[in-house]
């Protein structure tokens, strides 16, 4: 009798039918949380500063500026369009979900909120930063303007053509 159970148990193992329990652990973002990262408040106060901004300018925008020496400590790597950073977009991601920053629908730009302003009044922001930008306000202004520009036109060109793509019906009177 015992030799039946073992088969049986012996079956439900390799047919792979066990169910696997998997804890991962996630890092909870909290308005304090935002508050005590350095990197997350400076890219906070860069959006004030020269925002509203789409955010393939802000990665440009965040290499150019640690290339200044501001201390922000992204690392980029080059894809098609230009430079991206995964931290900088999880900061993002991050500075949304509290709601620091916000995305205008029509214009596909972050801008600083209410929030995010009381904050920035508040904390202080490291002042490597804040010398950095405030040398090269001008330039960095006119830097986000021609990126902006940049993708405003690939975002105008990309639909465009998926107007096109979609049939249009016309209505044929006699």
């Amino acid at each position: 009798m015992p030799k039946k159970e073992e088969q049986k148990g012996q079956a439900k193992q390799e047919s792979g039918k066990t169910k696997e329990l998997r804890i991962t652990t996630v890092h909870v973002v909290t308005k304090d949380s935002i508050i005590k990262n350095q990197r997350q408040l400076s890219l906070l106060y860069i959006i004030d500063k020269l925002g509203p901004i789409h955010e393939r300018t802000l990665h440009s925008i965040v290499k150019h500026i640690q290339e200044l020496g501001a201390p922000l400590g992204y690392n980029f790597v080059k894809v098609v369009d230009g430079l991206y950073s995964l931290e900088l977009k999880n900061d993002l991601i991050a500075l949304t979900y509290v709601g620091f920053i916000d995305t205008d629908p029509l214009r596909r730009k972050y801008r600083t909120t209410s929030e995010g302003k009381e904050a920035l009044e508040k904390h202080s922001v490291p002042p490597g930063v804040i010398k950095v930008l405030e040398e090269n306000r001008e330039n960095l202004k006119n830097l986000v303007a021609l990126f902006d520009s940049q993708v405003d036109l690939q975002l105008r060109r990309k639909t465009e053509r998926e107007s096109r793509k979609t049939p249009s019906f016309r209505i044929m009177m006699r």
